[in-house]
């Protein structure tokens, strides 16, 4: 039953209907929620955007499960988020991002406290069995939560392709935690956070989803959906098919299916509702995006090619070139994933141990993934660009994001 994952369509705008019948149909909180639980509703609440938009959790949907929860009598329930903290973005007030999105407003209707995770008090967390984050710092809310419901947005991301129930918790974790989780390795440490906070259950806001960049309205789109389960490992399979996305791409996933035992895969799943291929959409994700922003260089990914080395590639590509060496990439062909050989010669940068046959390759990091720093000094290195300089000028620039955001945490 675990496996089991609820599709509902939205039908002339009721939200909550269709809320309490993907619920219904997933198997409901009966197994989940007492009168003694703590339940915690994390939305994504990532930045202040419009309501609708996509790129964040809407009020409609936050407060139609509120309402679910509160129908269960538990000892207390909180919605609480932290915003984004600045990496490559800056950082923003979580409070605008509950104005925006209309979560304000439905947790006053229904009474409900509204917690800035940014803010609240936090606790290190030892990681057993970890994968890059031994020790993890986690607001005191998650920890004291017996429930927590992840409710995302249905989107796609630049660095892990997907951003859904999983990715969701990060908001759990202070500013400078967000940052090292960043900093270590974005998809592995998703791992380390949701192996001691995990979610125990997951309800997608799939009624307006977010593609490429998130930029709204042009990267808005309409789904007029709801994906509910018990397991966000499941539900965040079926998120991403809507998406058009291959959940074996999708590093998170896969390592943590892996931790619990599971398979990451659509045929893994019982599928109950709304049939998947009526509603399936093509999102153009983020890394696609970017990388059409490097008309100068060739990309060559393998079927093998995933999350993990396209995550880090994002931050190596923008600092060679910020570094001032833009001429210089001309002509880079970059290799990730078990890719064919293409012919290239030169400049040509293979990363990762999938790329480890890859042959005429003038520079090679393995890894699985290579480390960012790694991965940024080996495109130096096919360029003829000097590491240090793009390092310095990767640094300067988080340190100046990093300095503008902080000021916005308890906020």
């Amino acid at each position: 039953m675990s496996n089991r994952v609820a599709v509902t369509k939205v039908n002339d705008g009721n939200v909550e209907a269709a809320v309490r019948e993907a619920v219904r149909l997933a198997g409901g909180f009966d197994d989940r929620i007492t009168t003694r639980s703590r339940v915690l509703i994390k939305p994504n609440q990532g930045r202040p955007m419009p309501r609708h938009s996509g790129a964040v959790t809407d009020g409609d949907v936050v407060e139609a499960v509120a309402r679910l929860v509160l129908e269960r009598n538990p000892a207390s329930v909180v919605i609480g988020d932290g915003a984004i903290a600045g990496w490559d973005l800056p950082g923003f007030s979580t409070q605008e991002a509950f104005d925006s999105s209309g979560v304000t407003a439905a947790a006053r209707r229904l009474g409900v406290e509204l917690r800035n995770l940014n803010a609240d008090r936090s606790e290190g967390v030892p990681v057993p069995n970890a994968l890059v984050m031994d020790r993890v710092r986690i607001a005191r809310t998650a920890l004291d939560s017996d429930v927590i419901i992840s409710v995302p947005v249905l989107k796609a991301a630049v660095r892990t392709y997907v951003s859904l129930s999983l990715k969701n918790m990060k908001g759990v974790m202070p500013g400078a935690e967000k940052r090292k989780s960043h900093r270590l390795g974005l998809d592995k440490a998703i791992v380390d956070l949701c192996s001691v906070v995990r979610p125990g259950y997951a309800i997608i806001d799939a009624t307006v989803g977010s593609e490429g960049m998130g930029q709204y309205p042009d990267d808005s789109k309409e789904m007029g959906l709801i994906v509910a389960g018990s397991d966000a490992v499941y539900v965040d399979v079926i998120g991403a098919v809507l998406m058009g996305v291959d959940p074996s791409r999708v590093m998170h996933l896969q390592y943590m299916a892996a931790r619990e035992g599971k398979r990451a895969a659509l045929d893994a799943v019982e599928v109950v509702g709304e049939p998947l291929e009526a509603h399936r959409q093509v999102f153009t994700t983020g890394f696609e995006v970017f990388q059409s922003r490097f008309p100068e260089v060739t990309i060559v990914r393998g079927e093998s090619a995933c999350s993990g080395c396209t995550n880090e590639l994002v931050s190596a590509l923008s600092f060679v070139k910020k570094a001032g060496y833009g001429e210089r990439m001309r002509g880079l062909t970059v290799v990730i994933g078990d890719a064919a050989d293409v012919g290239a010669t030169g400049k040509v940068a293979t990363l990762g141990k999938c790329a480890a046959d890859y042959p005429r390759a003038s520079a090679y990091v393995g890894g699985c993934p290579p480390k960012e720093g790694e991965m940024v000094r080996v495109l130096a290195e096919a360029c003829g660009a000097d590491p240090d300089v793009v390092m310095a000028t990767m640094e300067g620039a988080r340190k100046t994001v990093w300095d503008a955001s902080d000021r916005l945490m308890d906020k």
